[in-house]
């Protein structure tokens, strides 16, 4: 009797620390001035890791850590973001017609990865984004002033 209380007591350990590890699935995103510092061929991997650790993750978490992408995106002042924003346009006019490529391909990737849902969702943001900021599109490839 006394053996098999241990046994279900290592199989409930054994049960929760794996419901632990399931969960916690997803790293805490970077910051994006960490990221902006990454080689291409960092940054690459580091997009590949995630794509297989978000193919685990449940749908909420997957919201969850977008969301905390962004807030750590509006956690920057104005100059912070607009410094970020020349730096990766800088990063990007430098990188090979391949490179441009490969990053192409790697976005089509994690699209086509995420659930018809998660896509729709997405997309109504994105639409919600774009009525709020109607004139955004005109200054999306031009220099920032301010």
């Amino acid at each position: 009797m006394k053996r098999a209380i241990q046994g279900f007591m290592m199989a409930n350990i054994l049960l929760v620390s794996t419901i632990g590890l399931a969960s916690a699935a997803l790293p805490e995103p970077q910051d994006p001035q960490v990221v902006a510092n990454m080689t291409f061929e960092q940054r690459m991997q580091m997009s590949k890791d995630l794509r297989e650790q978000f193919k685990q993750a449940t749908l909420e978490e997957r919201r969850e850590y977008r969301q905390k992408l962004h807030a750590k995106f509006k956690a920057l002042s104005p100059q912070e973001r607009k410094a970020l924003r020349d730096k990766m346009h800088a990063q990007w006019e430098a990188l090979t017609p391949a490179q441009k490529k490969e990053l192409r391909d790697n976005r089509k990737a994690m699209i086509a990865s995420m659930t018809p849902e998660e896509r729709a969702e997405m997309k109504k943001e994105r639409s919600e984004w774009m009525q709020a900021h109607p004139n955004a599109q005109d200054h999306w490839n031009k220099p920032m002033n301010n």
